[in-house]
């Protein structure tokens, strides 16, 4: 049995790659490589799709089974609760029946190690082998099933990671919240009213078919109801999640979106001017806005490739303030190394808050002093053929020109990014996720933006 760890789990559509299974096989060889790392206890949970919270309950039986303390969560539960859990309990590691922000035909399982991060690449080989060899502890005595709220710990210990003061002093927090039917129904909700904030709750009942989404994931092409929802409400913003909310999605108070670019860039002004310091840690996809902002407050920022481990892994050496990614996840150095956008929208509310003020009116001022840079990405179905081509003539050679624009530099950290001049880049690489190829784009002309991807698109599209 064939199973591979992509950037953040194992993923397949249900029935097809991802089976009953094929699931259960992956639960024996985690916990074997727990037992040949010493470890006995695990959180368990899942999210609102289709099987989660039953294999996560059979899945807790069967480490149950091996001698494990196999702690699953009472309801469905976000990524970022389960790290934390595994922390602050002191666990072995997690496993998390959830495909993130897959379309509703996908799930998946994402395991994390006794740090609650992603698991690394010795880890997921490591149980890819054990996968194959059909490997399992054998069954002994001592384990048992806890049923565990995760939730309230999460909710109490959050409350280190942001202002209680600020909320508490605000005038009126009015939040639109779309919980995209996932688990971060009756989380992120449930802070901001015990915040003192009024919340109008978008899709907060489980439905696996993410209410008709075909995708769900809160970008602002997923983001028209709660811009719509906030225009006519008068919200002070808009704030999202997506399935397994780990990712956000944010909409100012005029209704529109903020990219995880600019919101990164203007929450790491505000945590440098309340003071706070370290690194800045950013997935190569991200753009320039938030180096400026950065440098202008005298933070250094590292780049990684995508995925979140790698993030993770820096925020575990210690020294991060902030480590985000422009697919919508970040966290603090100080909070789980795992994305977490329930802290993301309770930041995006507390700066509200402190400045009184709404995102959009912020980030206004924010590209006055530092510039406005568009960043975008196209996604475009990975055919085989389009695979070879963009192997053979971009991943395995140096392209002179893209889009008919002379190439400056060649970055290879993660896919290829094209340099084309100080403020424009193209980066291509393939999903680690799903059978795409992510076109991304910075400049600082948005027309620019559109033209650069069409271009690369019809390349791609004609091998």
């Amino acid at each position: 049995m064939i199973i591979k760890f992509g950037t953040s789990g194992w993923r397949g559509v249900i029935s097809r790659e991802f089976t009953w299974d094929r699931a259960m096989a992956v639960v024996d060889a985690i916990a074997m490589r727990l037992t040949e790392t010493g470890f006995n206890s695990i959180a368990i949970g899942g999210d609102c799709r289709f099987l989660s919270p039953e294999l996560a309950d059979a899945a807790a039986e069967r480490m149950a089974r091996y001698g494990f303390k196999a702690y699953v969560s009472e309801r469905s539960v976000p990524t970022p609760v389960l790290s934390h859990a595994c922390r602050k309990m002191g666990l072995g590691g997690v496993v998390n029946f959830t495909a993130s922000h897959n379309p509703p035909l996908y799930n998946g399982i994402k395991f994390s190690p006794y740090h609650g991060g992603p698991a690394d690449g010795d880890d997921t080989a490591r149980i890819e082998e054990l996968i194959v060899s059909g490997s399992a502890p054998e069954s002994t005595t001592g384990g048992c099933v806890l049923k565990t709220d995760f939730i309230s710990p999460y909710l109490r210990d959050i409350d280190e990671f942001i202002n209680v003061e600020t909320f508490r002093n605000a005038d009126s927090l009015r939040v639109v919240y779309d919980a995209f039917s996932g688990a971060g129904s009756g989380v992120l909700d449930r802070k901001l009213i015990e915040l003192g904030g009024s919340v109008r709750v978008l899709n907060g009942k489980r439905d696996p078919l993410f209410a008709g989404r075909e995708h769900p994931e809160p970008n602002e092409q997923c983001l028209s109801d709660l811009s719509e929802s906030v225009r006519r409400s008068g919200a002070s913003l808009g704030i999202a999640t997506d399935g397994d909310a780990d990712r956000f999605g944010i909409v100012d108070e005029n209704g529109n979106y903020v990219t995880p670019h600019d919101f990164m860039a203007l929450l790491v002004d505000y945590l440098a001017e309340s003071g706070q310091a370290g690194r800045v840690v950013r997935s190569i996809t991200t753009g320039s806005l938030l180096d400026r902002v950065s440098e202008a407050r005298g933070l250094e920022v590292k780049v990684t490739p995508v995925g979140f481990k790698y993030l993770g892994a820096e925020i575990l050496k210690g020294g991060v303030l902030l480590a985000g990614e422009e697919s919508g996840g970040l966290s603090l150095g100080t909070h789980v190394p795992e994305k977490d956008g329930v802290l993301a929208g309770l930041l995006a509310a507390e700066m509200v808050c402190h400045y009184r003020e709404g995102l959009g009116s912020l980030l206004g001022k924010l590209w006055e002093a530092h510039g406005r840079f568009y960043n975008t990405r196209l996604d475009l179905p990975l055919e085989p053929a389009m695979k070879k081509y963009i192997v053979e003539n971009l991943f395995n050679s140096d392209m002179k020109e893209a889009a008919g624009l002379p190439v400056r530099q060649v970055n290879r950290t993660d896919g290829v990014q094209l340099v084309l001049d100080e403020n424009t880049w193209v980066l291509v690489r393939l999903s680690g996720t799903e059978p795409l190829a992510r076109i991304y784009v910075q400049s600082q002309n948005a027309e620019e933006n559109e033209r650069i991807s069409l271009a690369l698109a019809e390349e791609f599209g004609k091998s």
